[in-house]
């Protein structure tokens, strides 16, 4: 508990939603039970249609665009970048900004045509969202789109008190423009992102992983994690994907929830 008293209030994530059918059916599995409360979907993925089906309406949990530029897809509209070059390029001004801003545009129609509405919130597979050019485009075509009352942004940052040097890496990658681009435009943000590790962790590992995010924290974090039912042939994260899904549909994870004070929410809190 806070020092007042009140729970703090996490929107609990899962990234990849439609890579393929055992991440799909682990993370709808894991909404519909109340373990998460929000997900975020690749579009360009040719099952993402169908995905769609299954996920659970407003407000029981927060559906967003998870923004791609990194993961290949049959038949995908536009180039993929490996992340390393995709960053090199956007951090030096390599890419042209406009097909850059129409990928988005489409990336946004598709998700729009899924599921009949704009999205609750937008991030990015493997944090792109916040790289140079993607963020400017991505911060203009939601105001255009949506106004100052659209899609809130993922933030990165991560707590003060998490000291794990990944986390603040990624971070480090571009949060504060972004953030400093979101306010500008009068956009939301979500405050904390926590998470973060190797993906190098049997049940026990992520247990302590989770014990040490919930002891670092504070009320509007986002705990984004990769679950699903099973491992897809020639994932690299598989199996730690089946060791997340293992732990979130334990009572294990509901304890270590009410022994922090953590209430899972599906709506970004207002700000303090």
């Amino acid at each position: 508990m806070s020092a007042a008293g009140a729970a703090r209030r996490w929107i609990c994530c899962a990234d990849d939603y439609a890579l393929d059918a055992p991440t799909s059916t682990g993370i709808a599995t894991l909404l519909h039970a109340g373990r998460l409360t929000a997900t975020s979907v690749l579009v360009e993925s040719p099952l993402w249609r169908g995905a769609a089906r299954e996920l659970p309406v407003p407000p029981a949990a927060a559906i967003g665009l998870h923004l791609n530029f990194t993961q290949a897809f049959p038949a995908q509209a536009g180039p993929v970048w490996g992340l390393g070059e995709f960053l090199l390029r956007c951090h030096l001004g390599a890419l042209p900004r406009a097909p850059i801003a129409e990928r988005i545009e489409r990336q946004l129609d598709a998700f729009e045509d899924g599921l009949g509405r704009a999205p609750d919130y937008v991030d990015g597979h493997q944090h792109v969202h916040q790289f140079a050019i993607v963020r400017e485009a991505l911060v203009a075509a939601l105001v255009r789109r949506y106004g100052a009352q659209g899609p809130w942004l993922r933030s990165t940052r991560p707590p003060p008190g998490l000291r794990d040097a990944k986390a603040r890496l990624i971070g480090a990658l571009g949060e504060a423009a972004l953030r400093q681009l979101a306010v500008a435009a009068g956009l939301r943000s979500s405050a904390w992102l926590v998470g973060v590790y190797g993906f190098q962790a049997d049940a026990a590992g992520y247990r302590r992983h989770l014990h040490d995010w919930l002891q670092a924290g504070p009320d509007g974090s986002v705990l984004m994690c990769h679950p699903a039912r099973g491992a897809a042939p020639g994932d690299p994260i598989g199996a730690a994907r089946e060791v997340e899904f293992a732990v979130f549909s334990s009572e294990v994870f509901d304890a270590a929830l009410a022994r922090a004070g953590v209430q899972r929410v599906a709506a970004l809190p207002p700000p303090h």
